[in-house]
């Protein structure tokens, strides 16, 4: 119980640490990406991302599948834990199949853009 209570204790200090590096990492992330562009033309640029846009769909949809497979193990973890009851991991288990249909109707919608190739096929603009 101890343990328990020292990680609640402590949870505050650790989502402070975790901010801290995401806004550092997104500041060294924009500082390369700025550099990047200084050095090299808007057309390269364009590109490479042109060039990755394949590989980052694969990943998102890794990770869609990821969060799939691993549901019933993360929820089991959290009642071993005791962060969540047996009425929550049931209610969570219950969410499972919503929160990914969730997660593939926004990959669809934002990652491949299926409302832009619709409305481009109304109109008859090839893209």
């Amino acid at each position: 119980m101890a343990e328990f209570s020292n990680l609640t204790e402590n949870r505050p200090r650790w989502f402070w640490r975790l901010t801290l590096l995401a806004v550092t990492l997104a500041l060294a992330v924009g500082a390369f990406l700025w550099r990047t562009l200084e050095t090299v033309a808007i057309t390269d640029v364009q590109y490479l991302v042109e060039e990755l846009r394949l590989v980052f769909t694969a990943i998102r949809w890794v990770l869609i599948g990821l969060v799939a497979s691993f549901w019933p193990a993360i929820t089991n973890a959290l009642t071993r834990h005791g962060r969540i009851d047996a009425s929550g991991k049931a209610q969570l288990l219950a969410l499972r199949w919503r929160v990914l249909a969730w997660l593939v109707v926004l990959e669809l919608m934002l990652g491949q853009n299926l409302p832009g190739h619709f409305l481009r096929a109304i109109h008859g603009v090839e893209a």
